[in-house]
């Protein structure tokens, strides 16, 4: 019984601690950042499920049950709860994150005793983030109407621009790599591999905009067509520039792959944008969105989204590990301990031994002792406005408006998230196209 009682005793303080991962990632030979990374992670895709349950009738109902009337709202498309409460879930991420973006500012490796707050004490850090869930929903409802419409929003555009950005780069980083593979290996199956997303990527572009004529482009439609033959033009210019020879002669492994990517992300996003136009309030106007009441659609929007969102994610976090390593290679940084250890071992001043992990525990290998492998404030920061984006994203852009002095809300559908996405794809095709004439127009700067 004492060994039982030990072992729980253990397994309990494993779980508090700052080892907290090596109870799941010890037998995998994972490392800490890795591992620090993947719990996150999953403490998003919690908010993510959490939000999405509470815009189920069933959540709506439990929740106007046990709050006692508290979070009440008389909306004239009946109940407002779910909209509030993935306002209130996201917040209380959002605020979690901002904390510990602020906290781990200026980390520079694992001896930081800040990274064991980052890589370990997953309890702790769970049990904080249940809590601001729970405190979020004490909050009145007119500061979270308030807070969608004013900072979930905008940030959530933010968080459009750093995908803009992080699809240029992974464009660039995904064409480039695979044809540095095929030149030093001459295995053609790189090649295929370049080949299958261009043009894959190209006859999705197609197809996608044969269906925006088809079935958001009618003759009293004027917009969606002007939406949909602007992007075709942007794309097709996008193209022609990326194999101009002025643009091949200074960027050679620039081409159909990247313009590939680019046009077909830009595509998707009108398309999205399409399918998000409200029902016109007068019943004689023509109805250029079919799909607006299709739960359907709205069910992959948000699978969509979801998916793009994680994408984003997970490659901003490895993105920022290189940019953070070469940042922090620069001459002139101080000088971590190791550095010290390293030279009293090769002085014979110290044994080998001493390079040795000093924790002695078992678990992921400690891979940031000699610095960070990503940067822990910017890390927290992408998740930051990734709360906003999920907000925003779950309840279809959705703002709620509660009239003064009343307790009624109007919950809706505007034009404002239509024009941020078809803003974003112009704004990603045009970036796009700097990143090709920069170097032309600028010749004396370099450009990664």
């Amino acid at each position: 019984m004492a060994s039982l009682i030990a072992s729980l005793g253990a397994n309990l303080a494993c779980c508090f601690g700052r080892t907290a991962l090596n109870c799941c990632f010890n037998a995998c030979g994972s490392r800490t950042s890795t591992a620090s990374r993947v719990g996150y992670a999953l403490m998003f895709t919690l908010t993510s499920i959490l939000s999405w349950v509470m815009m189920s009738d069933w959540a709506e109902r439990k929740l106007a049950e046990i709050s006692f009337g508290y979070l009440k709202l008389n909306c004239p498309q009946g109940s407002c709860y779910g909209v509030l409460s993935v306002y209130r879930i996201c917040f209380a991420n959002t605020i979690f994150h901002a904390i510990l973006s602020g906290f781990m500012y200026g980390v520079s490796s694992s001896r930081d005793w800040r990274s064991g707050v980052q890589n370990g004490y997953w309890a702790f850090k769970f049990m904080g983030w249940i809590a601001f869930i729970v405190a979020a929903f004490f909050i009145p409802n007119t500061f979270f109407a308030g807070w969608g419409r004013y900072i979930d929003v905008p940030g959530a555009v933010l968080f459009i621009l750093v995908q803009i950005v992080l699809l240029i780069d992974f464009a660039y980083s995904f064409s480039e790599t695979l044809l540095e593979w095929w030149e030093s290996s001459e295995d053609k199956k790189y090649l295929a591999l370049l080949l299958t997303v261009t043009f894959g990527a190209f006859a999705g572009v197609i197809v996608l905009t044969g269906f925006l004529y088809a079935w958001f482009a009618g003759n009293s439609c004027q917009l969606n067509t002007f939406f949909i033959t602007f992007n075709l033009i942007l794309c097709f210019l996008a193209v022609v520039l990326s194999i101009a020879p002025a643009v091949q002669e200074v960027n050679p492994k620039s081409g159909l792959a990247q313009a590939a990517m680019v046009t077909v992300y830009a595509t998707y996003l009108v398309a999205s944008a399409l399918s998000s136009e409200p029902q016109p309030d007068d019943g004689s106007a023509p109805v250029c969105n079919p799909l607006s009441e299709s739960d359907s659609t709205k069910n992959m929007a948000l699978i969509m989204g979801s998916i793009l969102t994680f994408v984003a994610l997970a490659y901003s976090t490895s993105r920022a590990a290189v940019l953070s390593r070469s940042m922090m290679s620069d001459e002139g940084g101080v000088p971590l301990m190791s550095d010290h250890v390293r030279g009293a071992v090769e002085s014979g001043a110290l044994p080998s031994s001493a390079l040795d992990d000093e924790d002695g525990a078992e678990g992921p290998v400690d891979d940031e002792k000699e610095g960070v492998q990503y940067s822990y404030s910017f890390f927290h920061l992408i998740f930051l406005l990734a709360s906003c984006y999920l907000a925003t994203l779950i309840t279809n852009w959705d703002t709620v408006t509660i009239e003064p002095g009343k307790n009624t809300a109007v919950v809706g559908r505007g034009w404002a998230a239509v024009w941020v996405k078809i803003v974003s794809g112009w704004v990603v095709i045009l970036l796009y196209a700097w990143t090709l004439v920069a170097p032309i127009v600028l010749p004396d700067r370099e450009f990664y």
